[in-house]
This record gives structure tokens, sequence and C-alpha cells, in this order.
């Protein structure tokens, strides 16, 4: 039986509406009374992914940020994390702000928006959001003028202009590039993905690789395909994403998640 279950929230936990269904809820939980952890392993901070955690009724450990963090959102604190190299995330900031884009850094537990980032997350149905992102008018200044070193840039743009900065983009060979969505780019440092944080957070629970499941949807959950035992990819994934996984599940609007759980469960 695997003993750690890490799953992606957007496209793969959740629906449409943004929220957890009830088919998911208790798969989750037939798995923890079975005797699994199961966590999220998310792009969002863990401030922003507790809510859903709640609901979904998952353990308190979480892989969050891309997997540039390891936090314990009922503790309310970073265990691990990873940062950019601070010259080439000032340098790519520099660029980014000549261009039409929301911006939003995570720092030191701390999510700092641009004006543009604020307008389109305006109606973002989450608390947490809200209550923590700071609003600045330039990112990097303030990043400088705090002395901050930046975990993760995710940056929203028009989908057609996306796959040419992405490109630009590349000529920072110590920078990650991926994405969770085709309105959006995630920068982190690279060797930092999802695998680097599951697979730090399978060493604190003492589980070997083998004995860990993942469920995920996008290019952002590439890394943790790569390095769990058992990768499990969502029906609505593209089939360039599909084709990293050992096992296909439904689609999100059709408790994939909970029909993963259960077959693995079933096979003991």
């Amino acid at each position: 039986m695997y003993r750690l279950i890490a799953l992606d929230i957007d496209g793969t936990l959740i629906r449409r509406d943004g929220h957890v269904s009830e088919e998911n809820r208790r798969a989750i939980q037939e798995a923890r009374s079975a005797g699994c952890t199961v966590v999220l392993a998310t792009g969002r901070s863990w401030q922003e992914a507790a809510d859903i955690a709640r609901e979904a009724g998952c353990d308190s450990a979480i892989v969050c940020l891309g997997g540039a963090g390891v936090a314990d959102w009922a503790e309310k604190r970073l265990m691990e994390n990873w940062t950019m190299a601070d010259r080439s995330a000032l340098e790519i900031l520099e660029l980014l702000q000549t261009k039409d884009l929301g911006l939003l850094a995570f720092a030191d537990d701390r999510l700092i928006v641009n004006a543009r980032c604020e307008a389109v997350f305006r109606d973002y149905p989450c608390r947490a959001f809200h209550e923590t992102r700071i609003l600045v008018p330039d990112v990097r200044e303030y990043l400088c003028a705090e002395g901050l070193s930046v975990n993760k840039i995710f940056l929203l743009g028009k989908p057609e202009q996306l796959p040419a900065l992405r490109q630009e983009l590349s000529r920072w060979e110590d920078v990650y590039v991926t994405c969770s969505g085709p309105n959006n780019l995630e920068l982190l440092g690279r060797g930092v993905d999802k695998g680097t944080g599951l697979t730090a957070l399978a060493r604190r629970l003492g589980v070997p690789m083998e004995d860990v499941l993942c469920i995920g949807d996008s290019d952002n959950d590439r890394g943790m395909l790569a390095v769990a035992g058992m990768p499990v990819v969502m029906g609505n994934a593209v089939p360039e994403i599909q084709a990293l996984g050992r096992w296909i599940t439904d689609t999100n609007e059709r408790d994939g998640v909970a029909k993963a759980i259960r077959h693995f469960l079933a096979l003991g």
C-alpha cells in the first residue's frame, strides 16, 4: 500500500467551481483511515492552500510554491524552502516590469503583487490570498528594499504572449520555468520543482519514494510525477502530461482523485 499520497489542487482535486467533491473527501478519509498520509502538492502558498486542505480533510503537511516550500499549514510555518538566485530573480523582474503582466512574488512567507495581478485576482475566491497579499507599485523595488530572496515568481498574461516570453526566460540557466495553465508562467530556482518538495517531505516522514503516490494534471506536476513510485495523471490532462503517468484516472469533474485513491487502496 502507498504510504504517502500527494494531490495537486487545480485541475486535480478541485472542480471548476473551486470546491472539493464529496466523493473526493470521502476517499481521502478512507486513505487516511487505512494509514496513508494525504497531502497537497501545489503551486499556491500554504496560506492559500490551507482552506482547500481543510475542506478536503488532508493532513497538515503540504508541498507548496510549486515545490519551493514544505510547510505545515496547521502550525502556520514553512519547514523547508528553496529560493531563486537573487541576481537572476531581480534581472527577470526588471524585464517583466516592461511587459503588461500580472506579477506575484513569493518571498519570506509574503505574497507580493503588482496592480495588474491585484485586478485579475479581485474576484479570486480565496480568503487567505486577500488577507496576506501585499500590493506594491514595483515588485522588484519592494524586494530590494526589504532584502528578500524569492522562492517563486508567478506571472499572468495572455496565452498568445507567453510562449515567446517562456523562450526569452530560458536564457537564465539557473531558473526553471513551468506553468499550471495557458495564461501563466511559474519561475523557480533551477532544480526546484514539486518533486523537490515531495522528496523532502517524504524524507521527513520516513517514507521511501517507491511508497509515494501522486496525482496531477499540469506542466508544473512533471517533477513529482518523475519521482513518485506511482505517478497518476488526470483524465483532463493534455496527452503530453498523460504520457508521464503510470495510471490515468478520470477527470477532476468526475471525481478522478477519488477513483484513483480507491483503485490503489483496493490493491492493498
